[in-house]
């Protein structure tokens, strides 16, 4: 293959070819490449023999590459040679493809760009383009000049002249470096050391240093060593440019369609490259989705479908697995814990779901924690969450009796997180962490061995477990690299329309039809207009003859339900209904192996899950049937501040800690005096690696899901936004009347809110329980749907102290109680605030045995919303509520400008974003909305030569003046009293989800007094 053409296979325009490359053969190849004058010669000035017998290899001919040197914009001497006949180097022990003139420093490859591929840039770029703009006497290096005049175009960076020429030719600005490392210099001495800071090569740095926006388009690669350097690299560069206030993002592509962007150019096209580039990740975002990868080394590498029997040495003390799902984990697992009933050594086996744990233990042959007392089993060791990993639990742990054991944790990204992060452990965190901690010191210390597994085990969880056990322990680790073949993939059909309408009526036709589904929801309360309950009953309201069984976390607790118990016999049971419908309960570790019975699988993401979750709810249907998926642009749980950098998530972690630590000193708490707010920080920065990885996979919610499809060699069509699927034979019938009469969304609306509000009515109406009978009943893993409403009414009374009716349970649905809390410590509690945030964290204080864990703290504190909101002159509004604002109030403009400037702090701690160009009253709305109240426009008023809208404060008619007397009546009686407090705010987290949007970086310099 001629040079010219290996240039045209690699997408690059012929003239600029032409510019910018030439065909050397013979003593012309040296003379371009060994110019410098720090290469070793002889007295007559000849190159050394031990240099020319090096590179005597060019002469056989090659192509050269060189471009413009934007510091002199004169042609560039240094540049690269790609020999026809590459050496190889034995130090290395590698072949050296491209040859750069030696003792040089690195440069950029600044291609020359011909006129047309100038005008093509300038036009994607909407900047005028006149021909007199180019100086002929300088016409090479015009180009450039252009570039670095106009900031506002983005700078492509790529490895490879090549590549470069690739996305000049595209119609993008781009300029490439010789390797991934040679953007930047680090100094160093004689023998190595860092003797000062890294700083971009000089080239680079102008082409940057006014601020542009940049976008590194480095190769795609899945080797783990070569995805490190890589990573590495790009950090590196991004901090760099980050420092000159440029903005960074990175361009990423799925493997299959290529290795460098030029291939993928070639394999995909331009329209292909365009989305991704409008897709590029800002590069925090990046760096966070980046912490998925396991790029530590491995030690067994296979590729095979199911796990085939391993030989692992017994002297290796952690073993972990990375194979995805439905690749026979548990089974390979299940065989390691017979090797160890039959030495009689004790298992023990951890999770983060009761159900999945008693499934494993029930495959593994041993026992979950509460039948083992009676078990003829016990002493082979037993399952349980790792909620139950205290000593204070009914497992009475303690990890001194485990240090021989073998450890099992499956799913242990989900396990650890939900260690880290669940409300359910919040009451217990420290000792679990503590615990944790213990057991993995016991077992790396004893005869124990950890084994762990994940189909997206990464790096986190290990070096985590590594570091808990305090030993420099390495790790085994088992890659199975197994993608399916396009015969066992399944094909999945997106909908990217905004809302589920058209996914919902396609679903309804498909059952129409005959169609089985087997469909997957993230949520499941009657209050949402996609959960579980309300699809229920609108499709047995379409098909009153069909079998529907609905699986969520309440039927299969409820022992009158059809989906009681079921996941024990799943594949036996599923068979028997027409339609399935499954919460994120059936999301992990079930496997759904039956055959020619559904039809399809049906995905309704809304953006609660994580997107591993999503991606887990498709695969427990093993079958090779269509996936039709709806899924929200982007995500709702975000964590902590909703920050996608560790710095910055931890770090505003820190300030409000301090923060709500400077209120608690004003109650005098004792226990702060040694209190320990540097608990376990490997735990703290695990969970923040964690909560980064999951913010930056909400904020692209749709395309990390589907991304990872795709990555499992699954096929992904996107659909018609226009196409009509209605025939006309369904024209006479109720479900045509159904879905044009009346909106599909309209229909379901209508049967949410009269089963929501019937739901609320039964609420309010179900039997009083005693406190007995409560504590036991709320220790049930067995409830009724009775019983369940006798324990909602039970909390409602707890948390309200006024009688429950329909519109109690509604408002309590809506947020009601979270509104009235801050209102109520705004003004009438006020006196009781410090009280309320001292009692709670004295309780966890003395949990965590004088030991915190930062994120449950501040969480469970008020003491900084309150100071906010009065710092704000919020509370002197509401103490005039007939007063009249507007716009240019002074009162109201020093209020803006200060919340303003303190937006950050704002939004961290209230979840209330501000812009710079809010006006007051936006803010003031935004800011009252936290308390259900609201502004209503009440005229207008000219003032000079401008009119002004007049607002008045409009209190909300709910009667919570009721409530505030109850509250401020057992304050008053309960001072002094912990438990109270406690309750109250344990059970706040349990009833409801809190879905934190994102904001920036706390920077708390609001001066609360």
């Amino acid at each position: 293959m001629g040079h010219e053409q290996e240039w045209l296979n690699s997408c690059v325009d012929r003239q600029l070819i032409e510019l910018n490359v030439k065909t050397l053969k013979g003593t012309s190849s040296s003379e371009y490449l060994l110019y410098s004058d720090e290469l070793t010669r002889r007295n007559n000035g000849r190159l050394s023999n031990s240099i020319l017998k090096r590179y005597e290899h060019v002469e056989e001919g090659g192509w050269w590459c060189s471009g413009i040197d934007v510091m002199t914009g004169s042609s560039d001497l240094w540049g690269c040679f790609k020999p026809d006949k590459p050496r190889f180097n034995h130090d290395k022990n590698r072949i050296i493809r491209y040859e750069h003139p030696p003792k040089t420093p690195t440069g950029i490859f600044a291609l020359r760009v011909p006129l047309h591929l100038w005008r093509r840039i300038a036009e994607r770029y909407n900047i005028e383009f006149r021909l007199e703009m180019v100086d002929k006497s300088q016409s090479d290096f015009g180009f450039w000049q252009w570039v670095i005049d106009n900031k506002s175009i983005p700078l492509c960076i790529t490895e490879g002249a090549k590549k470069a020429g690739a996305l000049l030719t595209t119609g993008y600005v781009a300029v490439a470096l010789p390797g991934i490392n040679n953007g930047y210099r680090t100094p160093k001495d004689e023998i190595g050391n860092r003797i000062g800071k890294s700083y971009l090569i000089p080239q680079l740095h102008k082409l940057v240093a006014r601020g542009r926006n940049i976008y590194i388009v480095f190769d795609q690669d899945n080797k783990p060593n070569t995805v490190k350097a890589v990573n590495k690299a790009i950090k590196k560069l991004g901090f760099l440019m980050n420092s000159l206030k440029c903005q960074v993002k990175v361009i990423t592509w799925d493997l299959k369609y290529g290795k460098g962007v030029d291939d993928f150019l070639l394999n995909s096209g331009n329209d292909s490259f365009n989305e991704c580039y409008n897709k590029a990740l800002p590069i925090e975002t990046w760096k966070a989705k980046e912490l998925n990868h396991l790029t530590l080394d491995s030690n067994l590498e296979i590729n095979t479908p199911y796990i085939p029997n391993l030989s692992i040495p017994e002297t290796e003390k952690l073993v972990a697995i990375k194979s995805g799902i439905g690749t026979g984990k548990t089974k390979f697992l299940s065989k390691i814990v017979q090797k160890a009933i039959a030495k009689k050594q004790k298992i023990l086996v951890i999770g983060h779901r009761i159900k999945l744990v008693q499934q494993l233990c029930q495959r593994f042959g041993l026992s979950y924690i509460t039948e083992y007392q009676d078990n003829s089993k016990r002493h082979y060791g037993y399952g349980l969450c790792i909620d139950s990993l205290h000593e204070k639990s009914q497992a009475n742990f303690n990890p001194n009796d485990w240090q021989d054991a073998l450890i099992i944790i499956d799913e242990v990204e989900q396990v650890l997180w939900h260690g880290l992060n669940s409300d359910t452990c919040s009451n217990n965190r420290v000792s679990i962490l503590r615990c944790l901690k213990s057991l993995m010191q016991s077992v790396m210390n004893g005869k124990g061995r950890l084994f762990v597994a994940d189909a997206d085990l990464s790096n986190i969880s290990v070096e985590y477990l590594i570091t808990l056990s305090g030993y420099p322990i390495k790790p085994y680790i088992v890659r199975n690299n197994w993608i399916p073949k396009s015969s066992s993939t399944w094909k999945a059909y997106n909908y990217i329309e905004n809302t589920p309408k058209k996914f919902l009526k396609d679903l309804v036709e498909h059952i129409q039809k005959g169609g089985k589904p087997y469909i997957c929801l993230s949520a499941q309360k009657l209050t949402s207009k996609w959960g579980t309950q309300t699809l229920e009953l609108y499709l047995q309201q379409q098909f009153p003859e069909a079998k529907i069984l609905r699986i969520d976390s309440e039927s299969l607790i409820d022992p009158n339900h059809s989906a009681y118990k079921c996941i024990d016999h799943l594949d036996s049971i599923l068979t028997k209904y027409d339609v399935v419908i499954t919460s994120p309960v059936l999301e992990t570790g079930i496997s759904i192996d039956v055959k020619g019975h559904f039809s399809s699988v049906w995905c309704l993401a809304q953006g609660i899950q994580n997107p591993t979750s999503v991606i887990q709810s498709l695969g427990r249907v093993r079958e090779n049937i269509p996936r039709y998926l709806w899924l929200a642009s982007y995500g709702f749980n975000r964590v902590g501040n909703g920050s996608v950098s560790i710095p910055g998530l931890l770090t505003s972690g820190h300030r409000l800690t301090n923060l709500n630590i400077r209120f608690l000193q004003q109650s005098d708490l004792e226990s702060l005096e040694d209190l320990d707010i540097g608990f376990q920080g490997e735990s703290l920065l695990s969970w923040g690696k964690m909560a980064v990885r999951m913010n930056a996979k909400m904020i692209t919610y749709r395309e990390t899901i589907i991304s990872f499809i795709q990555q499992a060699n699954h096929k992904v069509e996107f659909s018609n936004e226009n196409k009509n699927s209605r025939t006309k034979k369904y024209q006479n019938n109720k479900l045509y009347f159904s879905l044009e009469k009346n909106s599909l969304i309209e229909t379901i609306e209508e049967i949410r809110e009269n089963n929501y509000r019937l739901e609320s009515e039964n609420i309010s109406q179900a039997e009083d329980l005693t406190q007995e009978e409560y504590k036991t009943l709320k220790r049930s893993l067995v409830k009724t749907a009775t019983e369940r409403r006798k324990l909602r009414k039970y909390n409602l009374k707890l948390l309200y102290s006024i009688p429950v009716t329909p519109e109690l349970v509604m408002l309590d649905n809506n947020g009601w109680y979270q509104k009235l809390r801050i209102h109520y410590f705004l003004t009438k509690g006020r006196i009781h605030l410090a009280e309320r945030d001292s009692k709670i964290a004295q309780k966890m204080i003395g949990q965590g045995e004088g030991s915190i864990f930062l994120p449950d703290f501040n969480s469970s504190q008020l003491g900084a919303t309150i100071g906010i909101l009065e710092v704000l002159g919020i509370h002197t509004l509401l103490n005039d509520i007939n007063r009249k604002i507007i716009n240019i109030d002074p009162d109201l403009v020093k209020m803006s400008h200060l919340a303003i400037s303190n937006k950050r702090d704002i939004k961290s701690i209230m979840k209330v974003g501000i812009a710079n160009n809010a006006s007051p009253i936006t803010i003031i709305r935004k800011l009252l909305d936290k308390i259900g109240f609201s502004l209503n426009s009440c005229g207008s008023q000219k003032i000079g030569k401008k009119r002004f809208r007049i607002y008045q404060v409009v209190p909300p008619n709910d009667n919570r003046e009721a409530v505030f007397e109850k509250w401020l009546l057992k304050d008053q009686k309960l001072s002094g009293n912990s438990e109270w407090w406690f309750e109250e705010c344990y059970l706040f987290k349990q009833q409801h989800e809190v879905k934190e949007q994102s904001f920036n970086h706390i920077q708390l310099s609001l001066n609360f007094t």
